[in-house]
């Protein structure tokens, strides 16, 4: 379907609200891209956020739920969460015959017409309502009042979470980690759809591999659930060289943790990204994701993975060949992953060509097949 072409079926593409630019809003911007004609909502927007969009996102515009009249929205999202349910359940979709969600906190309950078909893809299940409330509220520092108060709260919203996957006909997760979560909490089967990744940013030029320098490499935000500090630990006690890119609120704890041969880059430009990639000996990842699409970039560059035995690296590592699982999130489990990888002889253009299973154009192939075939089945239901 091109973007020329404009499509017999209404489709509406939902999303929860961006507040920045991730994995989550990858999804987006891959189904506006195959179906540009589609109309977009989500349950708050911030205005500012727009000069981060695509222009071909940004100049469409995305029809919000009353939470954006509320005061001041974008500061008092968190505080608004009681009432999303009535937010979503009052956006008016019954002039579309496809609904694509992509689903984090609560975009999943809108109500379609009965003859509608609604795709939801779920990156997760409300995390700080189920399996991780208790994480969220140690790293919100909420205390024994402020979790009691909040657990009351949740209580109601994991009701109307569960209940309200009835509204969906079909789940996309992005990993089998994360379909367990859906059959855990929503008693619902989901297709497996690994997100886009842009492979081709990272990969070697015309088949010839960056001969790789001395240093693993560690990317993304800087939080604690993340495993830098872990890293750096395994680092520090195996004195090799460590680099690390990325900034957030554990950026001085972390970089007063850091020993002589870990340094702590920061924030760095596309270029310098790349290279880092390029020229790692492998890449560490200690956290434990849903998916986790920087360990398939850094595989896309031909490099080993080292990274927990849980999550979404079970999707991605294949151990001996593409990188290395750790059993568990200790130090000494992580400094035997790193002696078994510095062991090992990587095949890097084998490494490369696994990645490519995640690649963009994959993942925009099989969802334009999914809508297109939801769109199918609402006209059938038309003609009944």
């Amino acid at each position: 379907m091109t973007s020329m072409t404009k499509p017999s079926f209404n489709l509406a593409i939902l999303t929860d609200h961006i507040a920045n630019i991730g994995g989550a809003e990858s999804i987006l911007f891959n189904a506006v891209a195959l179906f540009p004609h589609a109309d977009l909502f989500t349950t708050v927007h911030k205005s500012e956020i727009d000069a981060k969009l695509p222009p071909y996102i940004a100049r469409k515009g995305f029809e919000t739920t009353f939470l954006q009249h509320l005061p001041w929205p974008e500061k008092l999202y968190k505080a608004y969460l009681p009432l999303m349910p009535m937010a979503v359940e009052g956006l008016n979709l019954q002039a579309y015959d496809v609904l694509l969600s992509s689903h984090h906190s609560m975009i999943k309950g809108v109500i379609p017409r009965p003859d509608a078909t609604h795709l939801c893809y779920c990156h997760s299940p409300a995390r700080y309502i189920w399996d991780q409330f208790w994480t969220y509220a140690s790293m919100n520092r909420l205390g024994p009042l402020g979790s009691l108060l909040v657990g009351a709260l949740s209580s109601p919203l994991r009701q109307w979470d569960a209940v309200s996957a009835n509204r969906v006909d079909r789940f996309l997760a992005n990993s089998s980690f994360t379909a367990k979560r859906i059959q855990k909490y929503y008693n619902r089967q989901a297709e497996v759809l690994f997100p886009p990744v842009d492979t081709q940013k990272f990969a070697h030029a015309a088949g010839q591999l960056v001969q790789s320098d001395d240093y693993y490499l560690m990317a993304g935000r800087l939080v604690a659930y993340k495993g830098f500090e872990l890293a750096i630990e395994v680092f520090n006690a195996l004195k090799q060289p460590l680099h690390i890119i990325g900034l957030g609120p554990e950026y001085e704890r972390l970089k007063a943790m850091a020993g002589p041969t870990v340094k702590l880059l920061g924030r760095v430009d596309d270029a310098t990204l790349t290279e880092q990639f390029q020229r790692c000996k492998g890449f560490i990842f200690p956290g434990k994701e849903d998916f986790g699409i920087v360990m398939v970039e850094a595989q896309a560059a031909g490099k080993p993975v080292i990274a927990l035995e849980a999550g979404g690296a079970l999707d991605i590592v294949v151990p001996e060949q593409t990188g290395i699982l750790a059993p568990e999130y200790t130090l000494e489990a992580f400094k035997a992953a790193v002696e078994a990888a510095n062991r090992c002889q990587w095949d890097a253009e084998a490494i490369a060509r696994h990645a490519q299973q995640f690649d963009t154009q994959v993942f925009r192939d099989r969802l334009e097949c999914l809508v297109t075939q939801a769109a199918s089945s609402t006209s059938q239901s038309l003609r009944l």
